[in-house]
């Protein structure tokens, strides 16, 4: 009777935790970055996900290069 009552109260917390979604290319994208603030229901996980997503956002800025080659005239 004990583990049922416990075993039950544990199911049902499990639905009740606010976790922060990981941020990466998915969640972080348009589309399902909204969709993510949405389903945040603390206003500090809500800050701290958008922050890491624009921190996200900006590394990912930083890998993209493009290789220019110096003029012949620069050796």
């Amino acid at each position: 009777m004990k583990k049922t009552i416990l075993l039950a109260l544990v199911v049902g917390l499990a639905g009740c935790s606010d976790a922060m979604p990981e941020p990466n290319a998915a969640t972080c994208a348009p589309g399902a970055y909204e969709e993510a603030l949405a389903e945040i229901r603390s206003k500090s996980h809500r800050l701290a996900f958008t922050e890491e997503c624009k921190s996200f956002q900006r590394a990912e800025n930083m890998r993209k290069w493009e290789f220019k080659p110096s003029s012949p005239d620069r050796y």
